[in-house]
């Protein structure tokens, strides 16, 4: 059975609000119910408490990272880290990648961002059957050209509900769309925005002419 990992941002040794916390948790209940046969969920709070935040990581933002499967829930691991530079996007069909749980084996994604660095490109931008899902780390959201005030649109079928996207949807900060690769081509929208459990929504944003289709 395969294993996942939950990601969690900590900023200057604090964890996230209970509600961005709450929404980590509760992917991880789904992960577990639906792709273990799980009646309950592992508890996320348990693992952080068993393995506080070093004190040398107690300065900027750390990634922590806590694996899991059917038998159970690893310790939280730590790591600092720095936001990656996007300055393009390669538009990369794939029209059977399926990614719908926070898998630990990310090896089909990590191809299409080789493929996407082979090209000169920062990431890949991900097309399944027509419309466009995520990058290959974040979810995306797309600006209405000219909205105001701002109007962004996020992929009704991503490749993975990041709890990011979640909280910008529930906050209405990005409304879900289908949104076809062909919308990328036209005027319709002007800039994207990546983001996840790491980048925040507006950390990284590229005007949608950085998009290099092949």
């Amino acid at each position: 059975m395969c294993l996942c990992v939950e990601t969690i941002r900590i900023t200057d040794g604090l964890l996230p609000t209970p509600e961005i916390l709450a929404l980590h948790q509760s992917r991880v209940g789904r992960t577990c119910r639906e792709l273990y046969g799980l009646s309950a969920g592992w508890d996320l709070s348990a693992a952080l408490a068993g393995s506080p935040v070093p004190p040398e990581l107690r300065s900027g933002v750390v990634k922590c990272r806590i694996v899991y499967g059917p038998s159970g829930i690893g310790k939280a691991d730590y790591l600092p880290y720095t936001s990656p530079r996007i300055a393009s996007l390669l538009a990369v069909e794939d029209d059977e990648i399926e990614y719908g749980y926070k898998y630990c084996d990310r090896s089909r994604l990590a191809s299409l961002h080789r493929r996407a660095a082979e090209a000169g490109c920062g990431d890949a931008l991900v097309i399944r059957q027509g419309s466009v899902t995520d990058t290959t780390f974040c979810n995306v959201a797309f600006r209405v050209a000219g909205s105001f005030p701002e109007l962004w649109h996020t992929p009704s079928e991503p490749l993975l509900g990041g709890t990011m996207r979640e909280y910008l949807i529930k906050q209405g900060a990005a409304a879900p769309r289908n949104i076809p690769v062909s919308a990328l081509r036209s005027s319709l929208y002007d800039r994207i925005a990546l983001f996840n459990a790491l980048n925040g929504f507006g950390a990284l944003t590229l005007p949608v002419g950085r998009i290099v289709f092949p």
